[in-house]
């Protein structure tokens, strides 16, 4: 359940400073605010209510990437989830096309993708830029690959008000595991990429792309966050 709720905050970002709420089982379980530039993505989650008695978490990723290729440039996190308290940080060396990843040096592709640059582009590109097509993906040393499904055009009722959105569903397969990266206690990073999770996001269709709703379904369980002020 814990597992659950927290990964569904991958799936939030925006084109400027916007806030959601992640509600499960009928409670407000985490709030979420995201700023995206041409060239960065800035995420801070916080768990809230009965959630933040329970599993407190206050986590923030902060991403640069290509402004053409969405290719990741660099990455930190701070992570506090209850005692545990730690950062960790990338960058990538575009010359050799190496990832160093705290001590740990790791071979990618130049336009090397995460989950936060999928993220961004999301709302950059459309769905005949991005439908059906494999992106290779690094996730905290897990090297995989990603590709987004357009599945329709549907309408979201956020606050009484209809929203026309692209739905899409997000596939991550996992390729090649690097063990000498030591396994921590995110529990957003290490669960978003398990392979029984069903991801799923919607796009305005207007001018401002923003991501409007996301879900996740995890072990029967299901997961939405929406956006609060549209």
């Amino acid at each position: 359940m814990r597992n659950a709720v927290l990964a569904i905050t991958t799936f939030v970002s925006l084109l400027y400073p916007q806030n959601y709420n992640i509600t499960f089982i009928g409670l407000n379980a985490m709030t979420i605010k995201m700023e995206l530039t041409d060239s960065t993505i800035h995420f801070d989650t916080q768990t809230t209510g009965i959630f933040d008695f329970i599993w407190p978490t206050a986590n923030q990723y902060y991403t640069t990437f290509d402004q053409k290729s969405y290719g990741m440039r660099s990455y930190e996190k701070n992570v506090h989830q209850g005692a545990n308290k730690y950062s960790v940080t990338a960058k990538y060396d575009v010359q050799d096309s190496v990832l160093i990843f705290n001590d740990v040096r790791l071979e990618r592709g130049y336009n090397i993708q995460s989950i936060f640059t999928m993220l961004a582009r999301i709302q950059y590109q459309g769905k005949d830029d991005l439908d059906t097509k494999w992106f290779s993906l690094e996730h905290e040393g897990i090297l995989c690959k990603t590709r987004l499904l357009w599945a329709d055009t549907a309408t979201v009722t956020i606050n009484d008000q209809s929203i026309l959105s692209d739905h899409y569903r997000l596939d991550i397969k996992v390729i090649e595991d690097v063990t000498s990266i030591p396994e921590r206690s995110d529990y957003f990073m290490k669960n978003i990429i398990q392979p029984n999770i069903i991801r799923q996001i919607w796009v305005e269709k207007n001018d401002k792309k923003r991501i409007i709703q996301a879900a996740v379904k995890i072990q029967g369980l299901h997961i939405i966050a929406r956006i609060v002020n549209v």
